[in-house]
Order: structure tokens, then C-alpha cells, then sequence
């Protein structure tokens, strides 16, 4: 197993619950930050209700994880922003806060992808800010080139629409705003998907890949959480993938910013420096879940020393949700099935790098608890992973409660 090591500062934040994570997590030329909150080391939110102050502690807390782990913001590749939105947070204004934040940062900067939720996990938390950085083995940074679409959506500097280092491509989270006023089959879930999907090969292009490359893709979209609902526009989308496809995680939410926009859609692609494609296997166990119609997607990918997993839930091989409303037992189902991909790569829990939990449920220490200690209960090596865990109004089948997807390194 490649050497990882957990980084964390002096006197740093916590939620104080018993959970095997990590603030930081290095492995290799990868540094994976598990969501940064506005906590004292006390377990006490610091600013409930500020956004403006919690979004300016977050990404300083983004900071110290990475200086501590000999860094800099100056490495960051990807950030992910879970946010509070009743429709009533202007998205744009808090994009710039967030830049902002990066000052000094030289360009191209992080991917960013906004993720606007009804509640978060604590009363008056209005933000979380997870991330993923890269530099070289022997501490140097890596060079990286950014790509842009004309008519994409805007992203202030530094951050880029899409961004490459090494073998590794990342995307914000690419929308169907096709100029700074004119969004494309506005409230279309349907006829947005192509106009998503399009975009994101454009970007990938520009940078010497396509969407061929994408071993993990990220959906998040608005819809009200029905299987009906779900089914044509997840087809329209895997229709741009051959088989076998990426590992996928989708998220459906009530909204996103601005009125009219359906879908936000983020990929990780990976790419020879030569130009050629990369080598890569697949999984899917025997007797996995699947879903209820045929995807191209697959539960685990490897490429290199990288291992991606697709959000993985409760449902049988017909696509049936298993234990209807039970967290905890479908937490379990989840991990299960999370431990058997891992597995067809013969891998464990420890090589896990990044988890990531989307529940269903209120807001509070309780029900965090009660997902994340079963979910912990299988991290049982030293250092545990970086974690991001985000509650959700509901995900896109009824009563299924948590979707878990991870990221693992040889």
C-alpha cells in the first residue's frame, strides 16, 4: 500500500464525535481534504447564521490543512462548496467571496463546484468546503493548464472551468448557461442534460482528453426524488459515455441557482501526458444492486494508482430500495457494497483516501452520529480518510436514506 499520512493543526476544529477521519490526507502526488466547517477544537460553532464569516473561516481552515501538510492553497485543484440556499443566497456574490478567499493564489486556480442545500448538519452552519490538492513527490508544484468555454458559466478568478495536472483533469461544475443571461432549455432537466454533457466534452478537449476519460462523474440535479423522475434524463446523459463508463454519484436537490437551471454536472478525467489513453479496470461484483434501467456506469474504477467509487446505496439487483427508511441498516448495505468493489481490486478500507456520505434526515449531532458511526465502524486502520458528510432533503429514490462514494489509492 502506497505510504499515507494524516496532517491536522495545533489545536483544530472538531465536531466531537468519536469519528476515524482525517482533516488531511496525503498519499503520493494526491492531498484529499475532508470538509472544513466554522468549529472550534471545543466542538462549537463560532459564527451561527454568517455565511459571509463562516465561508472566510472554512477556507482558512482549507489553508491550515494544507500547510500542514507542507502546502499551500497554491496546490489546490478541486473545491466543493456545500452551502445553505432557500433560494434567498445570491450564488455569484458568494463564488466571489470565495475567490476572495484564494487571493494570492497565482492562476490557474482550484475547479469549484456550488451545492446548494435546504440545511446542513448543525443548526446555523451555513457552508462546508472540501477539496483536493496536488503537488509533486519531492514537494515541487506541478505545472497545470487551464481550459475555458466561451459561453460556460462564469467562475471568477482564480478559479477555472476545467483544470489539468499531470495525468489528472478536473471541472467545476459545468450548468446549461450557455452566455451571462441566456440559460438553454430552461427548467428542462431532459433537454438540459445534452447541453451539460456537450459542454464538458468541450473542455476536455481543450485539454486532451474527452469525456472517454471521465473515470468519475458527479450529477447533481433537481428533481423530486422519484424514480420516474429520475429514469429519462439519466439515460439522455449516459448515452454520451461507452461502456464501460465512469463510476457516477447523483444527487438530486430542490434548486439551483439561477431560476431555470436543472442540472450541475462535475467530472474527474485522467489522461496520458503522452497523449494516449490510460489504462484502466473496472468493477461490478457478482450480485451487486443495480438500477432499475441499463447505465454504462460501473461501481469501481481504476486508473493508475487511483481507485473511484460510485455512490453506492441500498437497492437490490432490480433496482429495489432495501430496508426503506432505515439509516442504519442501509448505512451498513452501503459500506457492504463499498467493501465488495473495493474488494474486485483487492483493496480495503484502508486504502481509502476520501469518503463522501449524502443522508437523508434533520438537522443535528444525532443524526449525524447516527450514519457516521456505522460508517466509521469500517475505517478501522491509522490514518482514517478525509470526509465530507451532507445531509440531504432526499436522494432520487423514495425512501432511500445515504449514498456513499469514495475514493481509494493502492
Amino acid at each position: 500500500m502506497l505510504p499515507r499520512r494524516a496532517h491536522k493543526p495545533d489545536n483544530f476544529w472538531s465536531v466531537g464525535l468519536p469519528f476515524n477521519h482525517s482533516h488531511c490526507l496525503t498519499c503520493g502526488s494526491m492531498i484529499f481534504i475532508g470538509g472544513q466547517i466554522d468549529f472550534n477544537d471545543k466542538g462549537e460553532q463560532l459564527n451561527p447564521g454568517d455565511l459571509e464569516e463562516q465561508t472566510a473561516r472554512s477556507m482558512q481552515n482549507v489553508a491550515k490543512a494544507l500547510i500542514s501538510a507542507g502546502a499551500s492553497p497554491s496546490e489546490l485543484v478541486k473545491l466543493t462548496a456545500y452551502y445553505k440556499n432557500d433560494g434567498s443566497v445570491e450564488e455569484a456574490d458568494l463564488l466571489e467571496l470565495l475567490a476572495v478567499c484564494l487571493r494570492g493564489v497565482e492562476g490557474p486556480g482550484p475547479v469549484i463546484t456550488m451545492v446548494p442545500l435546504p440545511k446542513l448538519s448543525f443548526d446555523g452552519m451555513e457552508i462546508e468546503i472540501d477539496g483536493i490538492a496536488m503537488r509533486g513527490s519531492d514537494r515541487p508544484s506541478l505545472p497545470r493548464t487551464a481550459a475555458w468555454h466561451p459561453d460556460g458559466p462564469h467562475v471568477p478568478a482564480p478559479f477555472s472551468q476545467a483544470l489539468r495536472c499531470d495525468e489528472m483533469i478536473f471541472t467545476s461544475g459545468v450548468t446549461a448557461i450557455e452566455s451571462v443571461d441566456h440559460i438553454e432549455a430552461p427548467d428542462s432537466l431532459a433537454g438540459q442534460s445534452p447541453v451539460v454533457l456537450g459542454m464538458l466534452d468541450s473542455l476536455l478537449k481543450q485539454l486532451g482528453a474527452d469525456l472517454q476519460d471521465v473515470v468519475k462523474t458527479n450529477v447533481f440535479n433537481v428533481e423530486p426524488g422519484t424514480a420516474r423522475d429520475w429514469h429519462d434524463p439519466a439515460l439522455i446523459r449516459a448515452g454520451f459515455y461507452r461502456e464501460p463508463g465512469p463510476a457516477a454519484t447523483g444527487i438530486s436537490l430542490p434548486l439551483l441557482p439561477p431560476d431555470g437551471i436543472m442540472l450541475r454536472n462535475d467530472v474527474i478525467a485522467m489522461r496520458g501526458l503522452d497523449g494516449g489513453r490510460l489504462p484502466r479496470r473496472h468493477a461490478w461484483p457478482t450480485d451487486h444492486w443495480d438500477w432499475p434501467t441499463h447505465l454504462p456506469y460501473k461501481h469501481g474504477v481504476q486508473c493508475g494508482d487511483l481507485v473511484f467509487l460510485g455512490g453506492q446505496v441500498s437497492l437490490n439487483k432490480a433496482g429495489e430500495v432495501v430496508d426503506p427508511g432505515d439509516m442504519v441498516a442501509q448505512t451498513r448495505t452501503a459500506m457492504d457494497f463499498a467493501g465488495d468493489v473495493l474488494g474486485e481490486f483487492d483493496l480495503g478500507f484502508d486504502n481509502v483516501v476520501k469518503v463522501n456520505a449524502f443522508y437523508v434526515g434533520s438537522v443535528g449531532p444525532d443524526v449525524l452520529a447516527e450514519n457516521g458511526l456505522v460508517r466509521f465502524s469500517y475505517f478501522t486502520g491509522t490514518p482514517g480518510p478525509a470526509s465530507t458528510g451532507v445531509p440531504v432533503p432526499y436522494l432520487a429514490y423514495e425512501d432511500m436514506m445515504i449514498e456513499i462514494d469514495m475514493i481509494a489509492m493502492v
